[in-house]
């Protein structure tokens, strides 16, 4: 009756992890813990409160970051768009102005109003100082 009993006995037992894999290549403690989930017992999560606080608010700063990045990039493209247009609407502005300051665009638009250009050429006026002092500047 007892052969089960002493089939076991006589297998040779199997040898344990550290001893297959040596001193050198412990596994930590805490990595046993998380792997094996004795992490989560009360009494450690009690103990690790404040680091994982700590954990949760890193994780919490990080995703604000990163809707705070994706804003500064949206941001930055309609600003970019918007400089873009502006810039397309100066060169049209003055593209404009300049076409309507041409002399001969001037002449065109004096002329609806009854005006015509001067053919003869400015002459300049030259005074001297006594006649200058007879004149009055009111």
């Amino acid at each position: 009756m007892n052969k089960l009993r002493d089939i076991k006995e006589e297998q040779p037992e199997e040898p344990t992890k550290a001893a297959v894999s040596g001193k050198n290549a412990r596994m930590p403690r805490g990595l046993i813990s998380v792997l094996n989930g004795s992490f989560l017992t009360r009494e450690n999560v009690l103990g690790n409160m404040p680091f994982i606080l700590f954990c949760a608010a890193l994780m919490i700063m990080y995703i604000a970051y990163g809707y705070q990045t994706e804003r500064i990039v949206r941001n930055l493209n309609s600003t970019g768009t918007e400089l873009k247009e502006m810039r397309s609407e100066y060169i049209t502005v003055r593209a404009s102005l300049e076409k309507k300051e041409q002399q001969s665009q001037v002449a065109a638009g004096i002329k609806e109003l009854g005006l015509h250009e001067s053919r003869v050429p400015p002459v300049k006026l030259e005074l001297s100082k006594k006649e200058l002092k007879g004149t009055s500047t009111k």
